[in-house]
């Protein structure tokens, strides 16, 4: 599914009377922000906030607290994505109407569910962004990342562990959770379940596939989300083995 995000970007009349939903969203909203203004309550301001969300103004921030403009989804992301709360915490309304099996697109990037609640903003900071033909070797790091390591470096807008890395994705097995040039935040240190996003690599040829875990019975899979997809399912055996979760992913536009 494609969102516009255009389409329902900031620049809509103030409402003159604010429906319940509204009101309630901007408060819970509010609450976020006041949370996260007690980390530094002196470089908190929302003019801050507004310059780190990518807005001109001010004003913009305050009308969306106040139930004057109404949250859409790319507003809703946004400040999900510099405040750390998950967006249904703060509007069940548009995660559910986007997003009902729970897998948040973020306008900066996607948010697993649950995956920001225990965020704060210290956790945050830049990773390695590497290719996929690369990916095999930085499985296997022991080491933390040098500047030297890649040519480009990326937030990873959230916590990760010390090895974690930023993976550019090629190919379309897992359209439409992830498409051809969208980065993914990888963490080889989180722990893994069947169900998540994960990259595993081939010992056979170092190759590696960012593929959906699955389980039955006694049997793990790797699944490409793709309905079109030839050959979606791989049993995982002596072969395979994972080299880390899937935190989040970044989207650049």
């Amino acid at each position: 599914m494609e969102y516009d995000f255009k389409s329902t970007a900031n620049m809509l009349a103030p409402m003159k009377t604010i429906p319940n939903h509204i009101a309630d969203e901007a408060a819970r909203l509010k609450q976020c922000y006041e949370r996260w203004k007690q980390v530094a309550p002196k470089d908190r301001t929302q003019a801050v906030l507004a310059e780190e969300l990518g807005w001109q103004s001010q004003g913009t921030v305050s009308q969306y607290m106040t139930g004057r403009l109404e949250l859409n989804l790319e507003a809703l992301l946004r400040f999900a994505s510099v405040l750390a709360f998950n967006p249904r915490e703060v509007s069940p309304r548009l995660v559910d109407e986007y997003f009902p099996n729970g897998f948040v697109s973020k306008g900066t990037m996607d948010i697993i569910e649950g995956e920001l609640q225990q965020a704060s903003p210290k956790a945050s900071r830049r990773l390695p962004v590497i290719g996929s033909v690369q990916a095999g070797s930085f499985c296997e790091a022991n080491d933390l990342f040098e500047p030297g390591d890649a040519e480009e470096w990326m937030d990873s807008y959230g916590p990760a562990g010390p090895h974690a890395f930023i993976l550019k994705v090629e190919g379309f097995s897992m359209d439409p959770d992830f498409r051809p040039g969208d980065k993914v935040v990888i963490d080889p240190d989180a722990q893994w379940s069947a169900g998540d996003f994960v990259i595993a690599k081939r010992a056979s040829d170092q190759a590696v596939t960012l593929k959906q875990i699955r389980c039955e019975g006694e049997h793990y899979y790797l699944f490409a989300t793709n309905p079109a997809w030839p050959d979606r399912i791989i049993r995982m055996d002596e072969e395979w083995h994972i080299c880390g979760r899937v935190r989040r992913k970044i989207v650049e536009y």
